[in-house]
């Protein structure tokens, strides 16, 4: 080994490549997902990307290969003109157990200058600031391969379903309306970056964080239930097998995430998915949507009605921990 030079690794977590590529875990879960970067998993199911694969991926990708020396830090821009909503940004992130970077854009330049040079993972993007068209941004960002991993969440004082609809087609993860809601806000950069928020960390079973699991596939459930078993700080599984059975327990019971089989009865007519985030309320809920065979339909109207991901049942068995970070 040369002098002074730093040993690397021969494998990456999915945290590790978040890192080295300017995304989001769950972006990096996502790519695994589709087959756009190889990976295996250990004995304890935890997913790892061999470095030669890695590196090819970025190249082929034209991402720089940088492995950071230091503690990275999470980039988030926004693009707003309104300096309260970069407060509130700045504020929510100083709680949260991680180190992030804020810069702000205040036009189309700004924003365009920061893409570039800031390298941003995740991005609040207001729809309708003077000079930003945001539905056309958040499509450049998309179709651009540097930045089509970055993940971005509209802001927006002129909230309808039509424009929830659009931006959301247009690849946006979310679309939150303001002013914004400080605990929307902190879900949504806690789900982005699989973090826990600093006050949940290192509580008793007696405030552990519930994960409903809503299926009736027993060996599904069988499966989740095992992996959930070995979460530090613990959690409580809560099971359903019906949609209505699980708003039910949903409203008596918030969880913090919730699995749902979109294979269950009367999944649809319960509006399950629409009636477990509203019965989160400020707490918020992280819904992951499983099938067997997911269509791309299938898939836009679960994100659409609230759900995270929506996952093939075969990807989700043996992630379960990681795709939840619990």
């Amino acid at each position: 080994m040369a002098r002074g030079r730093t040993p690397v690794k021969d494998t990456y977590s999915t945290h590790d490549v978040a890192k080295i590529c300017c995304v989001t875990p769950t972006t990096v879960i996502r790519w695994i997902e589709d087959g756009l970067i190889p990976a295996f998993k250990t004995v304890g199911g935890h997913r790892r990307v061999r470095r030669e694969d890695l590196e090819q991926v970025c190249r082929e990708r034209n991402i720089p290969f940088n492995v950071s020396q230091g503690t990275e830090v999470g980039r988030i821009l926004v693009v707003d003109d309104e300096p309260v909503v970069l407060d509130l940004v700045r504020d929510v992130v100083k709680e949260l157990d991680h180190k992030f970077e804020v810069e702000v854009a205040k036009d189309a330049f700004d924003a365009g200058r920061l893409v570039v040079s800031f390298r941003p993972q995740l991005i609040f993007l207001d729809l309708m600031m003077p000079g930003v068209d945001g539905f056309e941004v958040c499509t450049r960002l998309k179709k651009d391969p540097a930045t089509t991993n970055t993940e971005v969440i509209a802001i927006t004082g002129y909230y309808t379903e039509a424009n929830m609809d659009r931006i959301l087609s247009a690849g946006a993860a979310a679309c939150l309306k303001k002013p914004l809601d400080v605990t929307e806000v902190r879900a949504q950069v806690t789900d982005a970056f699989h973090l826990r928020p600093a006050g949940e960390r290192g509580k008793g079973r007696a405030d552990a964080a519930k994960v409903l699991i809503v299926t009736q596939n027993a060996d599904f459930r069988s499966r989740v239930k095992d992996e959930l078993a070995s979460a530090d700080p613990p959690v409580e599984v809560l099971t359903a097998q019906t949609g209505a059975d699980a708003v039910l327990v949903g409203q008596s019971a918030p969880p913090r995430h919730v699995i749902l089989s979109l294979s269950v009865p009367d999944v649809d007519e319960s509006q399950a998915i629409e009636k477990l985030v509203a019965a989160a309320g400020a707490g918020g809920v992280q819904i992951l949507a499983v099938h067997d065979a997911p269509t791309e339909d299938m898939k836009a109207k679960a994100r659409a009605a609230g759900a995270r991901m929506c996952l093939p049942t075969a990807v989700v068995t043996g992630s379960v921990r990681e795709l939840l970070g619990v």
